[in-house]
């Protein structure tokens, strides 16, 4: 059933994409510097090496050490996920190109540049490298990237360090990517930007690009909790330089969750079920979040294990561990992997269970990340603590003829790890943070027919997906030897099963199936905001030549969200100059007749309003008084209060519960505020507090309405729908302009719909429902409306 969603999913794309401009810290190169090769480009004679696949954008760069030579260029064996997934799109002729902008991890001379650059480009034309200096590299990646981000994304806050020089560079390397891809874009291209080494590109590329150019954006790496990230001093501009995305991807909900979070807190963001929106000061940007979990190509894998060379190791690898339990891991040099405590769980399992003495045999892959003589000292002493234990662990457990710990600390060749994968009859992947970590995903593929036993930190991403593992916390280490014993005791039937659901998710959710579904995600999003952008805008040549020929007009305002920004606190929405001396011209034409239709209360309205010529209804059509001023207010005839102190006393019970949160006592109306309060939890109470008013308005006649960031009771039957109908009533205007930005305006709209009339929502959100006839995106945009209107 899997296999089929995948194969259905080449019938989504209904047209052929655009060229796709992918942007990484890293390009899908390998550059080795050799001194006796006689020419750029040439293939290397060396074994193959795979990359850590799950380790994007990780790769060390090669630094010239002055000795002269040539540069070497060759393609890593195993394409990268991405590269991978581009390859099929194009194979398929479902993209028209792709174009990969990264650094090319190799420090020369400036000088030597332009002869590298025509040198990759001739490698393969896909390809557009960036090259940093020796100062960039240390301060940008090295620095920031590696001892900041890297480190404080994966929770290991003990060993982050932070200079502002670092996070300078971080700005001029993203800066340098953002001009690169902007002098490469052209109209149709799609743009995506992967992980945290680019963060800032999709708001730089905003300045320098038309607003319509799709931007995509995909954080491989796990999204910390807020929490966490809010120890970053540069924690907003980087939020901020994601948010420039129409589109963001995350491994797993989880990490989207923690990045919503820290939106919504640092930022002051409107959460929406489908993403944010972010207010500028001229326009209004609505950014998608989704989930999309990587994959591998399995293919390369199964063709691997078919070469001669890879079964007659894999024959070799049975002799020599004939008769023994193998487990296999895989890590990286650094405290991500958690290598010395996977290395006490062995020892313990060897003292205390003598059975498997000469019968079970650790393979440690050790993989470096940096040359030895370019170990931080952290990494050196986490090298020499994994030595000395190795040695320790042969050392007590082990004969002349046997060791229970292979420790391989290198690259490992592509033949040869397929090999070790298919051998191990138990994977122990335990990092103690991972975005997904497809070491588990290439480790199912090989075990085909072998049916090996998977054990998955339930901190990698892969925990989510792979519901075949055997999932541990990874800083338990009774909790992973008694996984361990579980796996080597395991019956064939339930080994079968395991493997079976793992096999099946990752045959269905390949790199091509990841790639295809953002790519399709992202020109869905992007060709829908156009495409209703252009339909709802609201016409304002239209609107003014309406104006102008029409002898009778009347206006209907909303006031918070249409004629000012929201703003943290009721009582700081004070009116400007400009917009008092628009709404005074706009009254003082006969023609005119303005009303501002609010839920504000009618003394906060009068203060400030009530000295300008225009009509005014609060409280949401409660009070009304008609334009002019000093003129008297009408009471609605259902605004029935005994309710008033039942519904008071429940919400001054959340306010009391909820930090940040307010009641505004209104004359007749009540409102809970929780803009101030804890995003989530304000968020979790408001649906309490609903839940609770639903039961008392079974006892009295009463509307709930779920505004933004408050919740607001009164009477039922008293609506701001009601208060048009009464003012058209009496007049018959030729030119009706009605403008409001939240649910509570919808019924405005709704006694418009078959009026001639001009409705316009104030939503960055296009596709929230409206009864609006048009869409303006700020309160910047109304205020300009209408100083225009006011100049005719």
């Amino acid at each position: 059933m899997n296999i089929q969603r995948s194969q259905s999913l080449n019938n989504i794309i209904n047209e052929k994409l655009g060229r796709i401009i992918v942007a990484s810290n890293t390009l899908p190169i390998s550059i080795t510097k050799i001194t006796e090769t006689p020419s750029i480009g040439s293939p290397l004679n060396a074994s193959k090496e795979i990359p850590l696949t799950s380790s994007f954008g990780m790769s060390e760069p090669v630094r010239d050490n002055g000795n002269g030579g040539k540069i070497q260029v060759q393609i890593s064996s195993i394409p990268f996920p991405i590269e991978s997934a581009l390859d099929t799109l194009m194979n398929k002729q479902e993209i028209e190109d792709w174009t990969w902008i990264g650094w090319s991890h190799v420090e020369l001379p400036e000088e030597d540049f332009p002869s590298l650059e025509r040198s990759i480009k001739d490698f393969n034309n896909h390809f557009e490298p960036i090259f940093l200096n020796e100062h960039l590299v240390d301060g940008y990646y090295k620095g920031y990237c590696k001892n900041a981000l890297w480190l404080l994304l994966h929770y290991q806050l003990n060993f982050v360090k932070m200079q502002s020089e670092w996070w300078d560079d971080y700005v001029v390397v993203n800066q340098m990517f953002a001009n690169k891809i902007a002098a490469t874009w052209r109209p149709g291209d799609i743009i995506w930007i992967h992980d945290y080494h680019l963060m800032l590109v999709p708001q730089m590329l905003r300045k320098l690009l038309p607003l319509e150019a799709p931007i995509g954006f995909f954080f491989h790496a796990p999204f910390p909790s807020y929490e966490l990230f809010r120890i970053l001093p540069n924690r907003k501009e980087i939020l901020k330089g994601i948010l420039g995305s129409n589109l963001i991807g995350f491994q797993s909900f989880e990490y989207l969750r923690h990045f919503r979070s820290s939106c919504a807190r640092l930022l002051d963001l409107e959460v929406h079920p489908k993403g944010l929106e972010i207010v500028e000061e001229t326009f209004t940007h609505f950014t998608k979040l989704q989930v999309y979990p990587i994959g591998v190509d399995y293919n390369d894998f199964v063709k691997n294990l078919n070469l001669p060379d890879v079964a007659s190791r894999i024959e070799s690898l049975r002799k020599i561990f004939k008769g023994k339990k193998v487990l296999v891991a895989r890590d990286r040099l650094d405290q991500i992997e958690a290598v010395p405590r996977k290395l006490e769980v062995i020892e313990s399992l060897l003292n205390d269970h003598p059975e498997y003495h000469g019968k079970l045999v650790f393979i440690q892959i050790y993989e470096p990340t940096v040359e030895e003589e370019d170990e931080t000292e952290e990494q050196k002493i986490l090298h020499k603590t994994v030595n000395e234990m190795v040695g320790r662990i042969n050392g007590k457990f082990g004969k002349l003829s046997f060791n229970p710990i292979e420790y391989i600390n290198r690259k490992v060749t592509y033949e040869e790890l397929s090999a070790l994968y298919k051998l191990a009859d138990v994977a122990l992947i335990t990092p103690i943070r991972d975005g997904m970590n497809l070491t588990s995903h290439e480790y199912v593929v090989c075990q085909k027919d072998n049916f090996g036993v998977l054990i998955l930190s339930e901190f990698a991403g892969a925990a989510r997906c792979l519901g075949g593992a055997i999932i541990v916390n990874p800083f338990s280490k009774k909790e992973i030897m008694g996984a361990i014993i579980e796996a080597l005791n395991m019956n064939g039937v339930d080994k079968k099963l395991k493997h079976q659901i793992n096999y099946n998710y990752v045959l269905a959710n390949t790199s091509s199936f990841w790639g295809k579904r953002f790519l399709c995600d992202l020109n869905e999003a992007t060709q829908q905001e156009v495409q209703e952008t252009r339909v709802l805008k609201a016409n304002i040549p239209e609107i003014e030549d309406s104006y102008k020929k029409s002898k009778s007009r009347v206006f209907f305002l909303d006031y918070d969200g249409t004629l000012t920004p929201l703003v943290r606190l009721p009582s700081q929405a004070m009116p400007s100059k400009h917009l008092i001396d628009t709404l005074a011209k706009l009254a003082s034409d006969p023609k005119n007749d303005v009303y501002i239709i609010s839920g504000r209360d009618r003394v906060s309205l009068e203060k400030w309003l009530g000295h300008i010529p225009v009509g005014m209804s609060c409280e949401h059509g409660v009070f009304t008084r008609p334009p002019g001023v000093n003129q008297p207010w009408v009471e609605s005839p259902n605004a029935e209060q005994s309710w008033k102190e039942t519904v008071l006393q429940v919400m001054q019970d959340f306010e009391d519960r909820t930090p940040g949160s307010m009641v505004e006592i209104k004359q007749v109306n009540l409102t809970w505020h929780y803009r101030n309060a804890d995003p989530d939890f304000g968020q979790f109470q408001a649906r309490e507090l609903v839940a609770q008013l639903y039961a008392v308005a079974n006892k009295y006649p009463l509307d709930i309405l779920s505004g933004k960031k408050a919740i607001e009771v009164k009477p039922i039957g008293v609506n701001k729908g009601e208060i048009v109908k009464m003012i058209l009533s009496k007049s018959s205007p030729d030119f009706i302009l009605c403008i409001g930005d939240d649910k509570t305006d919808e019924d405005m709209f709704k006694v418009l719909t078959n009026v001639p009339s001009y409705s316009i929502r104030v939503t960055a959100d296009l596709k929230e429902s409206t009864k609006a006839k048009g869409i303006l995106e700020s309160s910047q945009e109304v205020l300009s409306l209408l100083n225009k209107l006011s100049s005719l």
